[in-house]
């Protein structure tokens, strides 16, 4: 069993707490002095997505990803856990799209669809951000290092071989 770092434990929860806090607060504008106080304390709190990515990066950073067996083993057992939660819970979204359609079309319906599939409904446009640095990380990280090479078995190009 992997050593928890508490540090990184307890800046999860606090980003937890701002997520919570984002969607709970009121927008009163800046009318009084208490909604404008109220506006600021939005905008401080508003750091939570960051501080996830930034966690999330610092972990990921550390996967073993150097051969393409590696990669493709971390994206099939990652990118499920996240984005068939997302599917399910976008259902209730979908069904109202399509119930606020003036007129039912096939092309509504199709566009309402791909919409739903690459998580376009609500929040949840979030977890394709998490999908796309899940399949972007082996990259980056080659970048990162000065390496030119996706998978050991492709061929190098511009730099000897």
């Amino acid at each position: 069993m992997r050593q928890r770092i508490t540090y990184f434990d307890f800046l999860r929860g606090a980003a937890i707490l701002m997520v919570v806090a984002i969607h709970t607060y009121p927008n009163d504008g800046f009318a009084t002095p208490l909604a404008t106080t109220q506006m600021l304390g939005r905008q401080l709190i508003g750091c939570a997505v960051p501080v996830f990515l930034a966690i999330s990066g610092f972990f990921l950073a550390h996967k073993a990803l150097d051969t393409c067996e590696e990669r493709f083993a971390f994206w099939r057992r990652q990118i499920p856990k996240i984005y068939i939660p997302c599917l399910v819970w976008s259902i209730p979204f979908f069904a109202l799209s399509l119930a606020g359609m003036e007129s039912f079309s096939l092309g509504g319906v199709a566009l309402r669809t791909v919409y739903t599939l690459l998580g376009g409904c609500s929040i949840y446009y979030f977890i394709a951000l998490i999908i796309q640095c899940y399949l972007l990380l082996p990259w980056l990280r080659t970048v990162n290092g000065g390496g030119n090479s996706v998978c050991p078995t492709q061929l190098r190009v511009g730099r000897g071989s």
